[in-house]
């Protein structure tokens, strides 16, 4: 952690100031207005994300391509993880990664702001940035360049990940948000290098409550399935939330009897976690 907060650091600031600092001299704000922009980002991003239709693949990709409150929002909430007050996803990947990678070579995909990708160059990785949208990509790069650490970075729009070159990929908070799962899993499958990992979670939410719009994948149990159906095997869950899938040989029998007998579970799997949600519901209403 203490890397991670050095990492958001800047000028002999704390980690709030630090952030806040940057944003404005980025932006062109006041470090006030950017605290507010921080605390409302997730009104402002609904009010992007209305301002087109969203129902196809494009216009999500040009909701990706223009939005401007993400950066606030993934901003803030690193200072949220540096505090405790947030789940500390990248520190526990990258504490992860370090003991258990096969190499150092490392893929942030969904990269954002590029925190995560920003800490594994500071834990001795080659980091590599990725996302499909250019208004984070460009505030990755610009930030990453003004605390003097290197990171390769990849346009999602425009680039295909290169085969077999990584030996582990980051998706953090970002399997949720892209518009097809499978072929995004195939990529990282082919990306990642034979005995590598990809480490991922899946924040599924209702897409019709507000400020969930972006949150395009609803089934965690579904699309846990069809990740390790890629062709991973999922070794540990890193603090209940970030699971670790090691890539392997998905053409060999005991994998596929094994992706069978997964599928035949996924009825049982969901009817337990709605089972387990209205039961928890009828608890906070008693």
């Amino acid at each position: 952690m203490a890397t991670f907060r050095a990492a958001l650091r800047t000028d002999g600031l704390d980690v709030r100031e630090s952030i806040l600092r940057e944003l404005a001299d980025y932006h062109g704000y006041s470090p006030e207005e950017c605290l507010r922009r921080c605390l409302h980002w997730e009104d402002w991003s609904v009010e992007e994300w209305n301002s087109a239709d969203r129902s196809t693949a494009a216009g999500v990709q040009d909701f990706y391509q223009s939005v401007q409150s993400w950066t606030f929002d993934l901003m803030w909430y690193a200072y949220l993880q540096s505090t405790g007050h947030g789940f500390p996803a990248p520190v526990l990947a990258a504490r992860f990664a370090t003991d258990h990678a096969p190499g150092r070579d490392h893929l942030d995909f969904g990269s954002g702001t590029g925190t995560t990708a920003q800490l594994f160059t500071r834990l001795g990785f080659r980091s590599t940035m990725a996302d499909v949208s250019e208004p984070l990509l460009q505030y990755a790069r610009w930030r990453l360049a003004r605390h003097g650490d290197r990171a390769t970075t990849i346009d999602l729009t425009t680039s295909e990940l290169p085969s077999a070159n990584y030996d582990v990929i980051t998706a953090l908070d970002a399997l949720v948000h892209v518009t097809d799962f499978d072929a995004t899993v195939r990529d990282l499958r082919r990306a990642v290098r034979p005995g590598g990992y990809v480490l991922a979670n899946f924040d599924v939410r209702d897409p019709d409550d507000y400020g969930n719009q972006w949150h395009l994948q609803t089934d965690a149990h579904g699309l846990d399935h069809r990740l390790r159906a890629a062709g991973f095997v999922r070794t540990r869950t890193l603090g209940g939330v970030t699971h670790c899938y090691r890539a392997v040989d998905p053409t060999r029998p005991t994998f596929r009897a094994r992706t069978i007998i997964d599928r035949t579970m996924l009825p049982l799997q969901r009817t337990t976690t709605r089972a387990r949600g209205r039961a928890r519901a009828l608890l906070r209403r008693g």
